[in-house]
């Protein structure tokens, strides 16, 4: 049940939003990963902290192409961006790159 409340209140089917959710959080346990890897003293824990860093890596990879595969369902295969399409990949470009920095600073902000 809560499944279905949480799709109609954002909008997004609940496996994209899952999908989405994995890789968040495997995108912080790499970068967690690195801070403790750089933090270890000792080699073989090091060594673990490396393997894990790599081990996130991957599955965030991995759920990028899952999550591209769940944006072509949800938008039947056409970009809600314009992204992939002749003209508006152009357009879809430039708000991209004009969206990137707000973004970055407005994660930045919540890490601090």
């Amino acid at each position: 049940m809560q499944n279905q409340n949480q799709s109609q209140s954002t909008g997004t089917r609940n496996e994209t939003y899952d999908v989405i959710s994995v890789m968040y959080h495997a995108l912080q346990g790499a970068e967690n990963c690195q801070t403790y890897m750089l933090d270890a003293k000792d080699g073989q824990v090091r060594d673990f902290f490396q393997k894990a860093l790599q081990a996130q890596r991957q599955l965030a990879d991995q759920g990028k192409q899952i999550l591209q595969q769940c944006l072509q369902k949800d938008t039947g295969g056409q970009s809600a961006f314009g992204w992939g399409s002749s003209s508006g990949q152009s357009s879809g470009s430039s708000q991209g790159s004009q969206q990137q920095p707000a973004m970055s600073q407005q994660g930045s902000a919540q890490h601090s």
